[in-house]
């Protein structure tokens, strides 16, 4: 006799789900996760939505390929976006414009090592092979200048004849800054890679120390430990964090820094990679130097019992995602979007790993962010993700600014309006030769070629977005019959049931969900998003995924129309 059972997956918050764990639903996380969630974000409350397109902000002509991005907040309501690219730095306002360019004589191959911190209108960059500088806003958004930094009473240091300053030419720069509590901090440099130094309290390009060290003046402080413990970035919260490739060096003292108090205790052994760490949620997040091993996101947590640090794996559950991280940023919830997500860029592809972090929730999920270009840096100004993005369009491979954007439905996406409905478009010539993917007034349209800048529309519409479209999926994990696992016991799912919200054009396990007209194609007007439940009913004692270990509820749509996942009900027979 056939036995039923329900299967009920209330949400996503425990995010993708390594391969892995398909046979561990003993894990709380199992019930929680899904064996795919490609091109959704995690929803605050549980459920995953199709994430935006990615917008074209701006193209850069040259350097693209070694470029990186980087913000700059002015003000409250003034922030830029800066594309450091081999011998220029591009400024960017929220619109686009880029409101000038500052030559520098950063390389193709100085770019991967450059570090930065900000205080009001001045940035300071520092690499190991340039003297520390200064880029600073003078009063318009065209006026900047580059310059080096002055600094007083530079440290000595006796390096086997007699004292010099610790950095020059000869023995390296600084190549790690931090501003925390009123200092200037530099750590580490080719000559002296253990090292960290502190300016004056509150004056930060002074470095002026004597032998009564008194409690304002400059502070050092050279990491010993076992192992080399090459600095590799300062960060700080209310404590400050030296992140090593030797592992993680804390200072919890809550009095104010002195030079007599200046000491960090090495809290965990996993050594840091050059990739600058991310704030989130309340926590610092840094990418795992590889060493061999397999590289992955930690998070510094505090641990109450022994009253100091450690570094965790929060990527652990989801470790198919993290392909060679390069490159984070973080965006905070706002108004719009009150989830907190962390976009780590993948070097080894060119997708994005994509945290959902709610701690007051509990929701740590993993989602996967992929384009049919190749995405190499992040950056998070304004609240507002940008990604930079190789596209080949026409055989062509350029190189662009795209910006993450719930507006849009395409990527590398371009909108034209229109004063009043027409069906001939022009001004396109950015993706002459190229086709395209078209939705007008909301309704998909279908794919043109771009000739001479111009296509046309089947009917007269009044704004077009023209890009390329990507498709999205959400696979739960397989149905666990026995308690014990997914591959015991033969069985299938009859019925699922998806609650959805604003979404159209749904196919579950290949067929399309009930209540959408066929196809995504709606002549004139855009499908209508359902909201609410849906269910489809299936046959044959095949899976969800061809190759998956267990029968699972496969869910898969286009970016041409919305689509917002709540729930999953599977009803299951054996």
């Amino acid at each position: 006799m056939t036995a039923r059972t329900m299967t009920v997956q209330t949400n996503f918050a425990a995010g993708a789900l390594d391969p892995h764990l398909a046979a561990r639903s003993d894990v709380a996380a199992y019930g929680q996760g899904g064996a795919e969630l490609t091109n959704v974000l995690g929803l605050p409350h549980g459920g995953v939505a199709l994430r935006g397109g990615l917008a074209r902000f701006a193209e850069l002509a040259e350097g693209g390929a070694d470029a990186r991005l980087l913000r700059f907040e002015f003000s409250t309501d003034q922030t830029y976006l800066l594309a450091l690219r081999p011998l220029a730095i591009d400024v960017f306002m929220a619109d686009g414009t880029r409101a000038a360019s500052i030559a520098t004589t950063y390389t193709a191959a100085d770019l991967p090592g450059l570090a930065w911190t900000q205080s009001l209108d001045t940035l300071i960059l520092v690499h190991p092979d340039h003297a520390p500088a200064k880029l600073m806003r003078q009063g318009s958004h065209t006026a900047w200048t580059l310059a080096d930094i002055a600094l007083a009473n530079v440290p000595k240091y006796d390096f086997g004849s007699g004292d010099e300053a610790v950095w020059s030419a000869a023995r390296g720069w600084p190549r790690s800054v931090f501003l925390h509590q009123g200092r200037l901090y530099f750590g580490g440099s080719r000559a002296r890679p253990q090292t960290i130094w502190g300016s004056k309290a509150n004056s930060f390009f002074d470095f002026a120390s004597t032998d009564a060290a008194l409690d304002d003046e400059a502070v050092e402080l050279t990491l010993d430990n076992d192992r080399v413990c090459a600095v590799q970035h300062l960060f700080a919260l209310n404590d400050f964090f030296a992140f090593t490739s030797g592992g993680l060096f804390a200072r919890t003292d809550d009095e104010l820094v002195t030079p007599s108090s200046f000491v960090l205790r090495r809290s965990s052994e996993v050594p840091a990679a050059a990739a600058r760490p991310a704030e989130i949620d309340g926590s610092v997040l840094f990418i795992r130097q590889p060493d061999g091993g397999h590289a992955s996101i930690y998070e510094v947590v505090y641990d109450y019992e022994t009253q100091s640090y450690r570094a965790e794996d929060i990527a652990l559950l989801a470790g198919n995602l993290m392909r060679g991280p390069v490159d984070m940023a973080a965006r905070l919830g706002n108004e719009a979007d009150s989830a907190n997500h962390l976009f780590v860029v993948n070097g080894e592809d060119g997708s994005v790993a994509v945290l959902n972090s709610r701690k007051s929730q509990k929701m740590t999920g993993w989602t996967l962010l992929a384009t049919a270009g190749w995405i190499a840096r992040v950056a998070v100004a304004g609240g507002i993700p940008y990604f930079l993005v190789r596209r080949e369009i026409a055989g062509v491979e350029r190189w662009f600014i795209e910006r993450l954007d719930a507006n849009f439905r395409l990527d590398g996406a371009v909108r034209q309006d229109a004063a009043s409905p027409c069906a001939a478009w022009s001004g396109f010539g950015a993706f002459e030769g190229a086709t395209v993917d078209v939705i007008g007034d909301g309704a998909p349209l279908g794919r043109v070629t771009v000739a001479d800048g111009s296509f046309p529309t089947a009917f007269p519409v009044s704004e077009v977005e023209v890009g390329f479209a990507f498709d999205w999926a959400v696979e739960t994990m397989p149905v666990d019959t026995t308690g014990e696992g997914a591959a015991g016991g033969r069985h299938r799912i009859t019925q699922a049931a998806i609650r959805l919200h604003r979404a159209a054009g749904i196919t579950v396990n290949g067929r399309l969900l009930r209540g959408h007209r066929l196809g995504d194609t709606v002549l004139d007007a855009a499908p209508e998003a359902i909201t609410g439940v849906r269910a489809v009913r299936f046959l044959g004692w095949r899976g969800g995924r061809t190759g998956a270990p267990g029968a699972t509820v496969r869910i898969t749509g286009t970016s041409r129309l919305p689509a917002t996942i709540l729930s999953v009900v599977s009803e299951v027979a054996q």
